[in-house]
């Protein structure tokens, strides 16, 4: 329902308007009347109505001096004159202060009036609509706020970039205060990630949540700036600068990054990096401003003693650091099985990680695990026989952050290759037992399975095992004294062919026989008779 409250200081006037249309069955009530402008204004600022009729001429108060009293008071409400042919003057000049409309008492009809009601209503339950819309929105904004700036900042940094004005809109709906004359992007990577994968999902959540807030805090000393989440434990900051020079505005955002740094490391205990991106002065400039800051952090991840890194647009590539001639050596050590070439090699690949003079990015020196890792991958395989699984070893590189990480791990793999090669060295020993079992047992039906289960190893270990110290493989061994034990019955007993190769491992005489040619030559028969 509509409230409305009727001020004239005529009775039958009042009275007449009244009874002229059906009020509630229109949808209004009447909450009040008042037969002075003095009165309706107490009345009107307690009720508050949403239409007040008045009557242009009143004493006290006329209804020019009503509506310029309420105006400011009473914003939602809405005014209609009731005036005469002689106040024209008064209704526009309650029409320029605020009046909806007038009407002339001595023309007021049912039907006119009621017309004039309903649109007056139309307005005020369109403007009811919208306000609440308003305040839905302005609910929406409020309670999603955070995550509205979230979405929008990421847009701007990851996205296909949408137009500067539609930027500018949303920072106006969003409350956000940059602009664009100094805009730089400073990149905060936390390098410590064991601290954070101790935690399970929903604690990361809290912890990201956790840094983000604390870097909110901080950011209040340096305003307009923002930060939004870019990866786990990554953090971008967008900071508009005043400052009067490039240099100024270096040291304005490096003091920025040392008090996050800080701050990090005393309330959180995490080291971190901070990449920091040449100014700006457009905000479709941002996407490259994050990814000046990111090839920073690449820039300077050989710097060991540094933490903030600018970009450099010169930036030298001719000292980046190779490993190809580790990457030969270490296949050559392989090859030999030289322990010492071996750990020459991993030694070699870290001194060049620790060497400050050459350049190292995290791809490159990523990719020179991944790299390490199919070699020694192979090459325990042929010693092992087992196809291992490399994804854990390497799903591990995924989460290295400083340059420690990386050498540690190329370190560990040192050591686990060494490791293997002393248990080769052993394998000189599992040789020659395997020689002499074969030698003992060469009559009975042996193979590498067997002989293989005799020493508890793989077939496959042995066979590459016995090629690499006999210099012969496991097979030709056991043909080969086979046939030297048959050659030896042949020249020095009677018995039959069929026999002797019975006694050497041969059941089959036509087998032993096709062997014993391709080995020496002759038959059995042909040899024996050579003998004679």
């Amino acid at each position: 329902m509509i409230s409305v409250m009727i001020a004239d200081d005529e009775t039958l006037a009042r009275v007449g308007l009244k009874t002229l249309v059906p009020w509630e069955k229109c949808g209004f009530n009447l909450v009040a009347e008042a037969e002075n402008g003095k009165v309706a204004m107490d009345l009107a600022l307690q009720l508050k109505p949403d239409i007040i009729i008045t009557d242009i001429k009143m004493p006290l108060l006329n209804g020019v001096e009503l509506i310029s009293a309420l105006r400011e008071q009473l914003k939602e409400t809405k005014f209609i004159v009731l005036s005469s042919y002689g106040d024209f003057d008064y209704v526009k000049e309650a029409m320029r202060i605020g009046a909806e409309d007038y009407i002339l008492k001595l023309e007021m009809e049912p039907e006119p009036f009621a017309e004039l009601l309903n649109k007056v209503k139309g307005k005020i339950e369109a403007e009811r609509s919208r306000h609440k819309e308003e305040r839905a929105d302005e609910w929406y904004k409020r309670r999603n706020l955070p995550a509205l700036r979230e979405k929008l900042f990421q847009d701007l940094l990851f996205s296909y970039y949408i137009n500067e004005e539609e930027v500018r809109a949303q920072f106006d709906y969003l409350d956000i205060q940059l602009h664009a004359e100094k805009l730089v992007c400073l990149l905060v990577r936390v390098e410590n990630r064991e601290l954070y994968e101790k935690y399970d999902v929903d604690d990361r959540y809290v912890l990201t949540y956790g840094v983000t807030n604390m870097i909110e805090e901080i950011l209040q000393n340096y305003p307009p700036a923002y930060v939004t989440c870019t990866n786990s434990m990554e953090f971008a900051i967008i900071h508009s600068i005043e400052a009067d020079s490039e240099i100024e505005a270096r040291y304005t955002a490096e003091k920025l990054a040392i008090h996050v740094e800080n701050a990090l490391k005393t309330f959180l205990n995490f080291k971190c990096r901070v990449g920091i991106s040449e100014v700006f002065g457009r905000l479709h400039k941002l996407k490259t401003a994050y990814r000046q800051a990111s090839t920073a952090l690449d820039q300077g991840f050989s710097e060991l003693k540094r933490t903030i890194h600018h970009y450099q647009r010169q930036f030298d590539a001719s000292h980046t650091v190779g490993f190809e001639a580790e990457f030969k050596q270490i296949e050559k050590a392989f090859h030999v099985l030289d322990g010492e070439m071996l750990t020459e090699a991993f030694d070699q690949f870290v001194r060049k990680i620790d060497d400050s003079r050459f350049n190292k990015s995290e791809d490159s020196l990523r990719g020179i695990c991944w790299s390490l890792t199919f070699m020694v991958t192979i090459w325990e395989k042929e010693f092992t026989g087992e196809d291992l699984d490399t994804t854990v070893r390497m799903s591990s590189l995924e989460q290295f952050r400083t340059l420690d990480d990386y050498r540690n791990w190329i370190l560990e793999l040192r050591d686990r290759v060494i490791s293997l090669l002393h248990q080769i060295d052993d394998g000189n020993n599992i040789a020659v037992r395997a020689k002499k079992y074969m030698l003992e047992n060469y009559d009975k039906d042996i193979s590498l399975k067997s002989v293989s289960q005799y020493l508890n190893i793989t077939p496959n270990y042995l066979s590459s095992l016995f090629k690499r110290t006999m210099n012969e493989n496991f097979i030709d061994f056991l043909i080969h004294a086979r046939i030297e034990q048959a050659k030896h019955l042949l020249k020095n007993s009677s018995s039959k062919v069929y026999e002797i190769g019975m006694k050497v491992g041969y059941p089959d005489a036509y087998y032993f026989s096709k062997i014993f040619k391709k080995v020496t030559g002759l038959t059995p028969q042909e040899y024996r008779n050579c003998q004679k």
